[in-house]
């Protein structure tokens, strides 16, 4: 059977500029007018041309891929940034290799030993608990999402996207004390994430503002983030008669599964115990009561890691960027305490 794929030159012919141009332009690379890159885009999508990946990757001895790290592909909010993620890279000529590392350190390092290996052309890191360049080469490209950027800080090849997590611990404090809760009580998110700390630091500091105190019994780290794991967390601590009025989850999941716990023991919601989760996902809005929780934007997170990424990959980065994306608190009837709705 015959080749019948448009070829690089076939492409350049057709803009009237040189296969150069048309390089610079494919990999955002060099210089190049409007004018110019309008006409390799409209010969390109004419041509139907698709560039040969693998070819490119054997000439510069890397992957046109970026790897992408996450502790939990399941969770709602890691899976909606992916999609944003990779239509943003898709879009310039780069695939992404997802993996997943369900919390664990060990896996965590295996992933970043595969990608050294790969020699891919940048990396997204999520919430991580290792720092990724300890593996991998240092001179490449890598983005880190929801973590402090680690020792050496931001660079050329260095750059970070997060939620306001400040915010966010402020927030769900906020609205546990508008509730009238004196004796809040936190089911983190996996214990040792920065995310993690920073969340319960700051709920912790605006409590104190407040004039609420955060007792530290009542700061539970359950083993995971996932619905049974908050079901079980407040289980134990209604059997071990932990006394708490409220409730600060990391994650909806959490929070739901707090949810069932309470009303298996006959536990009104939000008039005994007012509730808070954490990312608002769709199922947010359907548990019983509907949940409040804290709105992140991962549509948002992913649109900014493809673009400044692109913009590493092609070395138009002086200094790493920082993007903080705003939260928000999304009311619902989990804490809408009669007189306190507002």
């Amino acid at each position: 059977m015959t080749d019948t794929r448009v070829t690089v030159r076939e492409v350049a012919r057709a803009a009237g500029v040189s296969v150069a141009t048309v390089s610079r332009v494919i990999n955002h690379n060099g210089r190049f007018s409007a004018q110019t890159e309008a006409r390799v885009r409209d010969a390109i999508e004419r041509l139907h041309y698709q560039p040969n990946q693998l070819a490119r990757g054997l000439r510069q001895q890397r992957a046109e891929a970026v790897g992408v790290i996450v502790p939990n592909i399941s969770n709602e909010f890691f899976s909606r940034m992916i999609v944003t993620l990779q239509a943003g890279l898709f879009a310039a000529g780069l695939s992404i290799v997802i993996y997943n590392t369900n919390h664990d350190p060990d896996m965590e390092r295996q992933c970043h030993a595969s990608l050294a290996a790969q020699r891919v052309s940048g990396i997204v890191s999520a919430n991580s608990l290792e720092d990724v360049r300890v593996a991998v080469r240092r001179d490449v490209p890598t983005l880190y999402i929801d973590r402090e950027v680690p020792e050496g800080g931001l660079g050329p090849n260095v750059s970070s996207v997060m939620s306001d997590n400040v915010a966010s611990g402020r927030l769900a404090a906020q609205e546990l004390a508008r509730c009238g809760c004196a004796r809040p009580m936190v089911l983190t998110a996996t214990a040792g994430f920065p995310v993690t700390e920073v969340r319960t630091r700051s709920f912790a500091q605006e409590l104190a503002r407040l004039g609420v105190s955060l007792d530290e019994k009542r700061v539970i780290h359950p083993p995971a983030t996932d619905f049974p794991s908050g079901h079980d967390a407040v289980t134990a601590a209604l059997d071990a008669g932990l006394d708490f009025d409220g409730v600060f989850a990391q994650t909806d999941r959490l929070a739901m599964g707090a949810l069932e716990a309470l009303r298996e023991r006959g536990v009104r919601v939000p008039q005994d115990v007012a509730v808070v989760g954490h990312d608002d996902i769709l199922l947010a809005r359907f548990s019983r009561p509907p949940l409040t929780t804290i709105a992140q934007d991962p549509e948002r997170i992913g649109s900014l890691a493809a673009q400044i990424m692109l913009q590493m990959v092609a070395g138009e980065l002086e200094q790493g960027r920082h993007e903080l994306v705003p939260v928000r608190l999304v009311r619902r009837e989990s804490t809408m305490r009669g007189q306190n709705v507002a």
